[in-house]
């Protein structure tokens, strides 16, 4: 199968983010600025990858009118995603608070394990599209070095907020690693979906693919990202994101 060893590879790579989060989360405490500064920072890295680079590819393979309808339809089915899994107040309130917990807010729960294990949901959640978009790279023109770097940072942070609530909990940190092992797996499964499924298909197919992806990227991003780490206005956060955009603009 085409692709099947670069986008396993790229794939794993993924998987190993989300694992090391875990193991830092075991090992040190880290200021919740800086979780959101770095948030941030991954943050402005996705948005270059969606503008420079996964819209210009898509754009190329399937033309304008295709690339347009594509970004609306990602957004569409991410948004709706979203809306269904926070149809029920109390799924959307959990839900919303470990977004807010990965930009670095503080937010008050009874059951600190129980918040790590929604914000470890919402990991795969979020990390669906953005995996299916990496692998899509691969199927294209090469591996998307921009949305590589983002993708990852985000990784990074959300493992370690994610581990490091499930053991405050009481949890033992072996049950935390292993659970974000496995939603690494899981996101390295949908990397090779991308990397793959599409490798033969024509090139207005994959660009159509890219810019449906783009738009979920976009979309997370947009409900995930910005308005958490934006909710205190900061300096840091307004130039770790700028700076996330210079180097993805650079990588892209």
């Amino acid at each position: 199968m085409a692709n099947l060893g670069a986008s396993t590879g790229w794939g794993l790579v993924v998987a190993a983010s989300l694992v090391a989060g875990a193991v830092v989360a075991a090992a040190a405490d880290l200021p919740s600025r800086v979780a959101a500064t770095i948030t941030a920072f991954g943050g402005g890295t996705l948005l270059a990858a969606v503008a420079l680079q996964l819209v210009p590819a898509a754009d190329k393979g399937a033309g304008p009118a295709l690339t347009a309808l594509g970004l609306a339809a990602g957004t569409l089915a991410y948004v709706g995603a979203d809306a269904w899994l926070t149809r029920d107040p109390g799924m959307k309130e959990l839900r919303r608070q470990g977004h807010a917990m990965v930009a670095g807010r503080s937010m008050p729960m009874a059951d600190e394990a129980q918040e790590g294990e929604v914000v470890a949901a919402g990991i795969f959640v979020d990390g669906v599209p953005e995996s299916l978009a990496l692998g899509l790279t691969v199927a294209g023109s090469g591996i998307g070095v921009a949305l590589l770097v983002g993708v990852l940072v985000g990784n990074v942070v959300e493992a370690y907020g994610s581990a490091h609530l499930i053991v405050e909990g009481g949890r033992p940190r072996r049950f935390a690693i292993t659970l974000l092992t496995a939603i690494g797996l899981a996101l390295a499964f949908a990397t090779v979906l991308g990397g793959t499924v599409l490798a033969d298909a024509s090139p207005k197919l994959i660009g159509t693919a890219q810019a449906v992806s783009a738009g979920a990227v976009l979309a997370v991003v947009s409900i995930a990202i910005i308005p958490h780490t934006f909710a205190e206005v900061s300096k840091r956060v307004a130039l770790a994101t700028m700076l996330g955009f210079i180097g993805g603009y650079l990588l892209s």
